[in-house]
């Protein structure tokens, strides 16, 4: 997979929507090509709308930092080696915390999904279970 379908993305929305309902949490689920671009999105069973703009977030902090948006959230804060960086990121802030993963081809980073609605374990496990199915395609 050199690029994310829209077929991919789809079924990778579903696999999210599945854990969401296993596991009882609300939440949004974004999907991001290799420019930032929303490729796919759904809020599932009445999340808040505040997880809508933040699992974009989450989506495009991992594949513009090109690692698990939960591996910054340290060197972040004050005092910390990129103190700030947060604050930063062209097309939106960068999220910091974890939910979002980037989407790998070989060693290419070729997009991210991001997952906001429950606590942050949450949020990684139906970000993994969207990246999971990503990988099946």
């Amino acid at each position: 997979m050199s690029t994310i379908s829209h077929e991919a993305a789809f079924a990778a929305l579903q696999a999210g929507a599945q854990k969401v309902r296993e596991i009882g949490e609300p939440s949004s689920l974004a999907i991001v090509d290799s420019g930032g671009n929303l490729v796919a999105f759904m809020r599932v069973d009445d999340a808040s709308l505040s997880t809508v703009e933040i699992a974009q977030g989450k989506a495009y902090s991992a594949l513009a930092l090109r690692s698990p948006t939960g591996n910054w959230l340290e060197a972040v804060q004050p005092g910390g080696a990129l103190y700030g960086l947060d604050a930063l990121g062209g097309k939106r802030p960068f999220v910091v915390f974890g939910g979002g993963l980037p989407v790998r081809s070989g060693k290419s980073v070729i997009g991210g999904v991001g997952v906001s609605g429950g606590p942050v374990e949450a949020d990684i496990t139906i970000a993994e279970a969207m990246l999971h199915e990503l990988q099946q395609s």
